[in-house]
This record gives C-alpha cells, structure tokens and sequence, in this order.
C-alpha cells in the first residue's frame, strides 16, 4: 500500500483546515440567525408579560392575517406556540455554540499541526494570533453571551410562567404544557452555562 509523502499530507492536512474553517464560518452565521430569533421570541413573550390582552389582540390578529382564517385565533394556544418556538430555537442554539466551542479547539489542534512547518509564525490565525493581548471587549462579550444572557433567559421564563399561573383561571392542558416547555428551556440554559463554562 503506498504512503504519502510528507508534501502530500501536509497539502491534505492544509486542504481539510480550509474546509473546516469554510464549515465553521456557516456554523456561525446559524448561530447569529438563532440569537435573533429568540431576541424576538423573548420580545413576544415579554408584550405578553406587560401587556396580555393588547399582545394577545395584536399577535392574535397578525397570524390570523398571515393564515388567511377569519375567526379570532386562541391566544392561549398562540401563547402555546410561542414557548414551543423558544424551546426550539433556545435548544439549537445552545446545541450550535457548544458545536463552534468544539470546533475551535479542533481548529487549534490543526493550527498546531500545520505551524510547526513555519516555525509558528503561520497558521496562528485562530489560536495564539488570537488570544494575544486579547481585548478587554471581547471579555466582555464573551460573558454577556456566555453568562448574562442566559440568566436573563431564564429569570424571563421564570417570571412569564409565574404570571401565567398568577392569572390563570385553573390548571388546564395548555398551562401544564407552558410549564413543561418552561422547564425545558430552563434546565436546557442551566447544563449549556455548565457546559460553557466547566466543560461538563
């Protein structure tokens, strides 16, 4: 069986470092797109929280419009919909970034592989090059999006289900729902901030 060369693996090696860089750039972008998402989920929830029947007028009358139906649609069913639409996008999302903080060590590995024929002085891009003298903003950022921001998450599903359980007229179906789907954004943020930040 033939052997390749160490010209030909290093090509390889170099081949497969632009492919995955080229593969977590596109990860990225989905992880952009699925942060705006649920800052707009979150915003639905929120005009429910503050304002629960002008919400339910307006969102009621927006999906009634985009499905061309002329009686009134259920708001606690809309309600339904949109705590199962956070979930969807607080699980990929969370999934998306625990994906690209994998990547990135990979991509360090590879990085190590292939400067070593520079004598470190290329393929740095996303290891050393990057974490030197690494800005103070960048800290920042990295906790807002790592710790700040799913702790609001929660405390906003918190406080929304409370409220419903406050105004709610008795248990029903759709209120056990909420609350399962609550339950799983919540313990969904909790093992994503362990994950995130203890590797666990």
């Amino acid at each position: 069986m033939p052997t390749l060369n160490d010209d030909k693996k290093l090509e390889l090696l170099n081949d497969h470092y632009k492919d995955t860089f080229v593969y977590l750039k596109e990860t990225l972008r989905l992880r952009d797109r699925l942060f705006v998402f649920i800052l707009v989920t979150i915003t639905l929830l929120l005009f429910q929280l503050y304002s629960p029947s002008e919400a339910g007028t307006t969102i009621g009358a927006f999906i009634a419009k985009q499905l061309d139906v002329q009686n009134a649609v259920s708001i606690a069913f809309v309600g339904s919909v949109i705590w199962f639409a956070l979930l969807a996008f607080v699980m990929r999302y969370f999934q998306t970034v625990i994906f690209i903080e994998r990547q990135y060590k990979y991509i360090h590995n590879l990085e190590n592989q292939l400067s070593v024929h520079y004598d470190h002085k290329a393929f740095t891009r996303e290891g050393k090059s990057y974490l030197k003298n690494y800005p103070m903003f960048s800290d920042w950022a990295y906790y807002l999006y790592t710790l700040i921001f799913p702790l609001l998450l929660i405390a906003v599903v918190v406080g929304k289900m409370v409220n419903e359980y406050v105004f709610a007229s008795g248990i029903s179906f759709l209120l056990v729902l909420n609350s399962v789907i609550a339950l799983g954004i919540v313990i969904s943020t909790v093992l994503y901030l362990r994950m995130v930040h203890f590797g666990k």
